[in-house]
């Protein structure tokens, strides 16, 4: 099974910009970690989080319609969205993290005096539960901000689950269609 170098290098450059993403959110925590009290670093979290799955929303969309024009076999196209839907996992679990380590009382059911990386596997469970909606979690968020960031995430995982897989094989028709409907015009 080999993977078109297209898919490929589309992977490549949407995890470089996803990186880039992350890291600024990673830059938002250093800002609570040095006292930055020039604004209140969770709701920053709970904006960029928004902002993020709308980001998500909007070029994942775009690269699924790029793609659906392509004459891309089906294991290339699930390559390219199992790698979108880990970005969006740990893009949560990231944020989930700096929801706690910046309000501690944002989630509840996690050992008391765990190490950092314990945490972030512990987020990055849970963002897997709440992406796959398994709901197997011990985990709960308390604060609004924390429970806003769950909404932001279980709705991006709606979408992608529902919209972009499920209907990839008839959006992949209808642009088709669309195209050739619009050839024929010209």
């Amino acid at each position: 099974m080999e993977i078109d170098k297209f898919v490929v290098r589309n992977i490549l450059k949407t995890l470089v910009e996803y990186a880039v993403i992350i890291l600024f959110g990673l830059g938002i925590v250093y800002l609570d970690e040095i006292e930055f009290s020039g604004i209140e670093i969770k709701y920053l979290i709970v904006l960029l989080a928004g902002t993020k799955s709308i980001y998500f929303f909007i070029k994942g969309f775009r690269k699924i319609s790029e793609l659906s024009v392509m004459d891309l076999k089906y294991y290339e196209f699930l390559v390219f969205i199992a790698v979108n839907i880990s970005v969006i996992i740990v893009s949560f679990g990231l944020d989930f993290f700096c929801l706690y380590r910046v309000d501690p009382a944002s989630f509840s059911g996690l050992p008391s005096g765990a190490a950092v990386f314990g945490l972030l596997f512990k987020f990055f469970y849970f963002s897997l539960m709440i992406f796959t909606n398994i709901g197997i979690i011990k985990i709960i968020p308390e604060s609004t901000e924390a429970e806003v960031a769950v909404i932001f995430e279980a709705i991006l995982s709606f979408i992608t689950i529902i919209f972009v897989l499920s209907d990839f094989l008839s959006l992949k028709e209808s642009l088709g269609r669309r195209r050739s409907d619009s050839k024929n015009s010209d």
